[in-house]
């Protein structure tokens, strides 16, 4: 038997929504690039590995009110996979359901054969197997019952109708201890809780320090939990970094999502498992392998003061950047605000050249908390218009001389000598 789990679609992301993508300009290109990802991975099914069906684990949508072009692309990805005779089940997430209702009722009320939506906790026998299916439900969104209430319920149903027949688990949730966020900004966690090597000059994350990127929430399922299921695998779709989990005696794992949702995902690799009765057992992931999807959309963050930002991407490599999201992200002093400000445009101009970005994301903080306040009008007018125009030049000088000139008549004279040598310099 060949599965391929494909959790966490999101098909019509729309972070960054007022940008249009370039091919499909009627869409945001982040809704594109999560369509795309999964068109990848329905056309490599259909080619390549010929699963006996497809299930997704939860968040088909990324909110429950796509649009009837997104609706109408899943349909028509569903219909490849059908007339290939690959069946498709589809469990809800907490992304495809709100209140009362979930985004995939018009997909249930086709009552095709070959595509079942699952909203409630099932089981059903394929082959010579059993598939546990543990969807977020309308009851949970509700608040009707809680996660941990209806998989005590659902355990007891599978222990009670336990046959001796093998099983594999497909579930929605959170897991305690799972990886939340790969993506670590370690000057943050240095300022929550590290330790320091003074002989070595580095900083170590410290384990409490690494919980905040986890889940703690003492309600939510465990491994221990996962084990007491009696499956052989248990499939989770909900966090989105692959990531093996750390039970002891099933194989318990995440599918992580096709795509990088935003730059908290930074540094994940994005893809989905394939599971292979047949195959040799890997000694992690057993009969299941991780597929990456080659084609995410690049991104980059650039950080520091101008200096920083320039050398941190003359060292990339900008063939593997086209069509990058990019994030500068200033972090200096007021003076170097200026340096920064000033040359931006430019710099702008030589990202369009050697990598054409889809889209450019630039933001500033001042390191001086106490600068912070003096400049924050002007830092707001600053991030709203990505740059600083020619006649903001003036009014960042003031701020500075305003700063640090407390007699007001020297102050006066500065700002009067300082708009005379603009004004001249404007004229040219």
């Amino acid at each position: 038997m060949k599965i391929a789990v494909v959790p966490d679609l999101h098909l019509n992301k729309s972070v960054y929504k007022g940008v249009k993508d370039r091919d499909i300009p009627s869409l945001p290109f982040r809704t594109v690039d999560f369509m795309k990802a999964f068109e990848y991975v329905v056309d490599k099914c259909i080619q390549d590995l010929h699963p006996d069906l497809l299930i997704v684990p939860g968040d088909v949508y990324d909110h429950p009110s796509p649009s009837n072009e997104v609706r109408g692309f899943l349909s028509s990805q569903l219909e490849k996979l059908t007339s290939e005779k690959i069946p498709v089940v589809i469990l809800l997430g907490n992304h495809d359901v709100y209140q009362k209702n979930h985004a995939l009722k018009d997909i249930q009320e086709l009552g095709l054969k070959n595509i079942r939506v699952i909203e409630e906790p099932t089981i059903l026998k394929y082959q010579d197997v059993k598939f546990l299916m543990f969807p977020y439900s309308l009851d949970i969104e509700q608040k009707k019952i809680t996660i941990r209430e209806e998989f005590n319920k659902f355990l007891a149903t599978i222990k009670e109708e336990d046959d001796g027949t093998p099983s594999i688990f497909f579930g929605h949730f959170g897991v305690q201890n799972a990886k939340i966020n790969e993506y670590i900004d370690r000057e943050f966690i240095a300022n929550i809780n590290t330790e320091t090597d003074t002989n070595t000059t580095t900083t170590e994350i410290t384990d409490e320090a690494k919980k905040a990127f986890r889940n703690n929430n003492p309600n939510d399922i465990c491994n221990d939990d996962l084990d007491d299921i009696g499956a052989d695998y248990v499939f989770l779709g909900d966090y989105h970094e692959f990531q093996i989990l750390g039970t002891k005696k099933c194989i318990a794992m995440y599918g992580g999502s096709l795509e990088k949702s935003d730059f908290s995902e930074i540094k994940q690799t994005k893809g989905f498992l394939f599971y292979d009765s047949d195959a040799q057992p890997d000694e992690k992931t057993g009969k299941c392998r991780f597929i990456e999807c080659p084609n995410c959309r690049p991104m980059i963050e650039l950080k520091g003061n101008f200096d920083d930002i320039k050398k941190q991407f003359a060292k990339e490599d900008s063939t593997k950047l086209k069509n990058a999201i990019v994030k500068i992200s200033f972090v200096g002093t007021t003076d170097e605000l200026i340096a920064y400000s000033t040359g931006l445009e430019g710099f702008k101009k030589e990202l369009r050249e050697k990598i054409d970005p889809v889209h450019i994301i630039s933001i500033q903080k001042i390191k001086n908390q106490a600068q912070d306040e003096e400049a924050s009008k002007l830092e707001k007018e600053i991030m709203e218009k990505g740059h600083m125009e020619a006649e903001d030049v003036i009014k960042v000088v003031k701020e500075i001389l305003a700063e640090k000139i407390k007699d007001e008549k020297e102050l006066e004279a500065t700002n009067v000598l300082a708009q005379e040598i603009y004004d001249e310099v404007v004229k040219g």
